[in-house]
């Protein structure tokens, strides 16, 4: 027996049937690609692409001439022998290039295989493989030069595209993309490519999506063009945005979560702007101040940390205007009042934060990917900028979606129509819906054990489902609580949730990185590590000695900033889950020493054991 098996009737309700309504969608737009073009004749002059180039300096293109470049790439894949279903990869940073070569991947009905621009060679070379990858898009010399090791001797990459022309190539198999676009304007096969684009059906594999592989080798989701229009059409209910909005794309095209909410913007006219690297992040906001964007509750929380320690910082009148502000904001959120003091708040306070960000347009700003901590979700509603937090899996996405002013911090929502929803006996979220993937590929046993027997996607998230009424609307809410194979148990048998104890310390500036650990053990710990630069702030004015981040972690005065530090923001935590003692490390835990993921999540098991020495000691009496 499962607990819940139902959609919400609000978003399945009698006046819309859904799914006639998503057959005639799919049925009108086929692929992407073939969405693309139309989108190509209806906003023409339009800007839909817009970046900083690798010279420094902003351009953009409209529809028409991003039509024209995907044609002519689409064209010249075809000419130099890439059949349908063949499999290209793009092994870059986000960038105006990335949407021009994967649109020119699809308009010749080959399958589009993202790689993270951060992939090391090894990491690149084995989805290469496993994909049997013919041709791979590079986006800068970094990765030309991983890839330019593999070709030699790889039995399927025939070829390796410059996406930018500062990159340096060599030999025979290497060529710009501006040649390759170049080169389909030049060639005569218009028939065998509206052959290609006309007969893709939208039963055709349009990508294999890598899980980032926190535990063994990634596996590769396999995702047609009819599951991501599947979640790109439920998904859409903004009904305002068209070529006038923008949306900001920071988090890596090579996640599921940018790629289809970039798709669903340029389903939709809304123009893309490229932000490649996130520490340039207020940048990008000030030049764009997009209307949407998708990112990580890690970059909230850094922002939010920062602001209240400036405004400590600058003491006096400024900072008890701030608290007031902040007080009565959050207040008029919880009660949906708006009244007089939170416009004088709002006039002296909350526009500026805007202003600061780059947020001032926000229509919405989706966040996923890890826990957000309510008090900081709250207080960026109240200071009128809507984050709210969505849902989904590599495997199935989306399935909680924000839309209007329905958030609700510490819970994802709203569950789309589309998608179906169960907790299991055991506490599991369940989905099903058109926008799962069809399988793992060439991996049938990994299938098999993600679905249950009667179908559902298990999502190795424990959860609950809450049906909320909001702003006279019955929603559908999830509150993810645990992740089934992150959760640790103490040797006392006590089960906890490493991730909720770390998000308290997400918004913390005097700390970059958190890593929970207890597994077996009598009481948790943690591995800590500081934010250098603040840290160095804070012994210039304490006049505290270092000469290195090694130095500094000895000192028992640092030790003792960290350790009320910590137990200032697990307060609210019972016994069991507090933090005992703690390491604090010397640099930042990183992807390429095998630490994280190329989504940035934690590799537990694998800090674990590379710290084993140092976490043994903190248990030893």
């Amino acid at each position: 027996m499962h607990k819940a098996t139902q959609n919400l009737p609000v978003w399945r309700d009698s006046d819309r049937d859904w799914e006639t309504e998503f057959e005639k969608y799919v049925s009108e737009n086929r692929t992407l690609a073939y969405m693309m073009l139309k989108n190509a004749r209806i906003y023409k002059d339009e800007i839909i692409l817009s970046q900083k180039n690798y010279k420094g300096e902003w351009e953009s293109l409209t529809w028409a001439e991003y039509a024209d470049r995907f044609t002519a790439l689409a064209k010249a894949l075809i000419d130099i022998g890439i059949d349908v279903g063949d499999k290209c990869s793009i092994f870059s940073r986000n960038c105006s290039e990335w949407a021009i070569s994967d649109m020119g991947i699809l308009a010749a009905r080959a399958v589009s295989v993202p790689i993270y621009a951060t992939n090391s060679k090894e990491e690149a070379e084995y989805i290469v493989n496993d994909a049997e990858v013919k041709v791979v898009f590079v986006g800068d010399q970094e990765q030309y030069d991983r890839i330019a090791q593999i070709i030699p001797d790889n039995q399927y990459l025939k070829l390796i595209v410059a996406m930018k022309d500062n990159i340096n190539i060599a030999g025979d198999k290497s060529v710009y993309l501006t040649q390759l676009i170049e080169k389909g304007r030049q060639l005569a096969n218009d028939k065998d490519f509206e052959n290609r684009i006309n007969n893709a059906n939208p039963g055709d594999i349009v990508t294999i999506i890598y899980t980032s592989g926190t535990t063994g080798n990634p596996k590769g989701a396999v995702h047609t063009h009819r599951s991501f229009l599947c979640g790109i059409f439920p998904a859409w209910r903004f009904p305002e945005a068209g070529p006038h909005y923008t949306s900001l794309s920071i988090l890596p095209l090579s996640h599921i979560f940018e790629r289809l909410w970039s798709y669903g913007c340029m389903c939709n006219g809304v123009k893309i702007g490229y932000c490649p690297d996130p520490a340039n992040f207020l940048e990008y906001m000030n030049h764009f101040r997009p209307h949407f964007m998708t990112s990580v509750p890690r970059m909230w929380d850094k922002v939010y940390g920062t602001i209240h320690a400036n405004m400590k910082n600058a003491g006096g009148m400024k900072y008890k205007m701030f608290e007031w502000a902040k007080k009565v904001g959050i207040q008029a959120y919880r009660n949906n009042k708006y009244g007089l003091k939170y416009r004088i708040a709002d006039k002296l306070v909350f526009s500026k934060i805007r202003a600061l960000l780059g947020a001032e347009n926000c229509n919405i700003y989706h966040v996923g990917g890890s826990p957000f901590a309510p008090e900081v979700n709250e207080f960026f509603q109240a200071a009128g900028i809507n984050i709210f937090m969505g849902y989904g899996l590599t495997e199935l996405f989306p399935v909680c979606v924000g839309f209007r002013d329905n958030a609700i911090p510490g819970y994802c929502g709203v569950l789309l129509s589309l998608c179906d929803a169960r907790i299991s006996d055991e506490g599991e979220v369940q989905l099903k819906g058109g926008m799962c993937m069809t399988e793992y590929y060439k991996n049938p046993e990994a299938t098999k054990e993600i679905f249950t027997e009667d179908g559902w996607l298990k999502t190795g998230d424990v959860g609950e489902l809450h049906y909320v009424e909001k702003n006279g609307e019955k929603l559908g809410y999830i509150k993810i609580t645990d992740r089934i194979k992150e959760i640790i148990i103490t040797s006392g048998g006590k089960n906890i949730s490493p991730q909720q104890i770390e998000s308290l310390l997400g918004n913390e500036i005097f700390i970059s990185q958190f890593v929970c650990i207890g597994e077996g053990r009598k009481f948790l710990s943690a591995l800590v590590v500081p934010n250098f630069p603040i840290l160095e702030d804070y012994c210039k004015k304490n006049n505290i000695e270092y000469t290195s981040p090694e130095q500094i972690i000895q000192n028992p005065e640092i030790y003792k900033l960290y350790e009320n530090i910590i137990d200032a923001n697990t307060k609210s935590l019972g016994q069991v889950e507090k933090i005992k003692k703690f390491i604090l490390l010397p640099e930042e835990l990183t992807q390429e020493k095998g630490e994280l993921t190329p989504t940035l999540k934690l590799k537990r098991k694998f800090i674990d054991q590379k710290y084993k020495h140092l976490i043994d000691k903190l248990y030893e009496e």
